[in-house]
């Protein structure tokens, strides 16, 4: 699926009315379920932008502490289910996961909220592994660059305006992996689901880049796979901060034309 369909609308202007045509960004819900040891457990419901579903599931277990990424053995769309029903469902077969995280969570989540499948406030404080040590450079000339080499790669927004994109990116600016989606943390979910469905358990050298905001739920995710520098185009939250600073994390925001702020760990930019 292209991740948009085209709608008849009437389009004014000063009052005009004009039949014709708009590329709609396309949001549906997509059942999550773990197969574990023959039994099936039904772990959220998620709306989103039907594309790069296999990615999407595969970060988001990740990155909710569900899974690691050796525990997946495959992922699939059901056979069993109806033609409406095919392709809104994945399976994800495992050989470990956390049985407790599933048994906590609420079963939907809209797509444009990180936390909304959590049952209490403990949940949502998922620690990541490792404190990310990593400390060499990227150039603030080259920071700048992201924002518009994701920008020129995002398929989706150029025939709709209508989603968030998140790319995981090499300190000279080369995408590593890419998603698209109307919730920005299922943006992040595909990029890092990519890099799981390589093979790549653990961030290299790299900044996750990000169209919007970045919130809490952005830094817990790049923490969860070690990504060391977080870029946005917008603000960041103070909860956001906090938890970049926690893990040795940077995190820079508002990068637009020729300048951005650093809210945590500088010693990741090289300046003049």
């Amino acid at each position: 699926m292209s991740g948009y369909i085209k709608r008849q609308i009437i389009h004014s202007v000063s009052g005009s009315r004009e039949q014709t045509y708009d590329n709609v960004t396309v949001e549906e819900p997509l059942e999550i379920r773990i197969d574990y040891e023959n039994n099936t457990y039904d772990v959220s419901v998620i709306m989103r932008t039907p594309v790069d579903d296999f990615a999407l599931a595969a970060g988001f277990l990740f990155t909710e502490g569900i899974i690691k990424p050796e525990n997946i053995i495959d992922i699939k769309y059901p056979t069993d289910a109806g033609i409406s029903e095919k392709n809104n469902i994945v399976i994800v077969s495992v050989n470990s996961f956390e049985k407790q995280l599933v048994g906590n969570r609420n079963f939907y989540v809209n797509s444009s909220c990180g936390v909304c499948g959590k049952t209490n406030i403990n949940d949502i404080f998922l620690k990541a592994e490792h404190l990310i040590s990593q400390r060499n450079k990227i150039h603030y000339n080259q920071l700048l660059k992201l924002p518009g080499i994701m920008k020129n790669n995002q398929k989706i927004f150029k025939n709709t305006g209508g989603v968030h994109a998140a790319a995981i990116l090499d300190y000279s600016g080369n995408i590593l992996s890419m998603g698209e989606d109307v919730g920005r943390h299922n943006a992040v979910d595909k990029a890092i689901g990519k890099m799981v469905l390589k093979g790549i358990n653990r961030s290299p050298e790299a900044v996750l880049q990000v169209s919007g905001r970045a919130g809490f739920e952005i830094v817990q995710k790049a923490a969860m796979y070690g990504i060391p520098v977080v870029s946005s185009v917008s603000a960041p939250s103070s909860l956001a901060v906090e938890l970049a600073d926690e893990f040795n994390m940077t995190l820079v925001s508002f990068v637009r034309g020729n300048s951005f702020n650093i809210y945590t760990h500088s010693e990741r930019i090289g300046m003049k």
